[in-house]
C-alpha cells in the first residue's frame, strides 16, 4: 500500500465507504484513498465558517489570548482556520473536534499579492525542507505539493499533479533557458506524461523538490546542471500574466 495525498487541518473529506476503523474518502484534491476514523472528524457540511489563512512557518495555539498560557494546538502555514473572534491582536479559532485556541493575528494573512520576484523570494525560504510523497506542507513536499503550496500563500488556486498543473497553466518556452523567475519548469521522464514541476528561478535555474527543495540548473554550462533534467525537460508554463 502506498500514500497517495496528505490531508491537512480543516480540509473537508468527501466520505464513500467504511470498512471496520477505514473510511475511503475524497480529498479536496480529488484523490481518493483510505484514512482511520481517528484522523477525521465528522461534521455538519451546513455549518457556515469563516477561515483565514496562517502566513508563519510554525505557530502555536494557546488556550487564551497570552503566550504564559496553556499550548492547545499546533500549526503551520498554508492551512486556513475559523475566524471566530478578535481581542488585542489575537483570534480565536476553533478546531474540527470542538477545542478552541488564540492565536496572533500577525501569524495570519497571504504572504503578499503575486509577483514573480516575490514569489521566488518566498519560494526560497523552504530550501531544505525534505522530500515526501504527497506532501504539501512545510513537513515535507513533493514537487508538484511544493509547487502548489506556494502559489496557495499567494492566493492562487492550483491542481495537484504535475501533469494538471501543466495542462492549466499558459506557455512561455520550449527554450530550457528561457522564462522568468516564477514561471515553471515541466518534465517528463518517459517522453509522455508531464511527472516533475519546479520554479524557474532565473534563467536556466531550477528551484524544484526533488529529495528535498534546492536549487540546481539546467544549463550545461553551471556548475549545478543536472543533466537528467536537461533530458526530460518539456517546456516552461507559468500561472502569472
Amino acid at each position: 500500500m502506498c500514500i497517495r495525498d496528505r490531508v491537512v487541518l480543516w480540509e473537508q473529506l468527501e466520505i464513500l465507504e467504511q470498512i471496520d476503523d477505514f473510511f475511503l474518502v475524497i480529498t479536496e484534491d480529488k484523490y481518493k484513498g483510505w484514512i482511520n476514523l481517528h484522523q477525521i472528524v465528522q461534521m455538519d457540511s451546513g455549518i457556515d465558517l469563516n477561515f483565514v489563512l496562517i502566513s508563519e512557518r510554525y505557530v502555536n495555539f494557546y488556550a487564551e489570548p497570552e503566550i504564559k498560557s496553556v499550548i492547545v494546538r499546533d500549526g503551520f502555514c498554508g492551512i486556513r482556520i475559523p475566524f471566530l473572534s478578535e481581542k488585542n491582536g489575537w483570534i480565536k479559532t476553533t478546531f474540527p473536534d470542538s477545542v478552541t485556541g488564540w492565536v496572533e493575528t500577525c501569524n495570519l494573512g497571504n504572504v503578499k499579492k503575486p509577483d514573480s520576484l516575490e514569489i521566488i523570494n518566498y519560494a526560497k525560504t523552504f530550501i531544505g525542507i525534505p522530500y515526501l510523497w504527497g506532501g504539501k506542507t512545510v513537513k515535507g513536499f513533493d514537487c508538484s505539493g511544493f509547487v502548489q503550496f506556494i502559489h496557495k500563500m499567494f492566493s492562487i488556486n492550483l491542481r495537484r499533479d504535475a501533469w494538471m498543473q501543466f495542462e492549466d497553466s499558459n506557455f512561455v518556452s520550449r527554450n530550457p533557458c528561457g522564462g522568468k523567475p516564477g514561471d515553471l519548469f515541466f518534465f517528463s521522464e518517459r517522453g509522455q506524461k508531464v511527472t516533475h514541476v519546479g520554479f524557474v528561478m532565473k534563467p536556466g535555474i531550477i528551484l524544484h523538490c526533488q529529495g528535498m527543495v534546492k536549487i540546481e540548473s539546467l544549463n550545461q554550462k553551471n556548475q549545478l546542471f543536472n543533466e537528467k533534467l536537461f533530458k526530460d525537460f518539456v517546456e516552461i508554463r507559468t500561472f502569472l500574466n
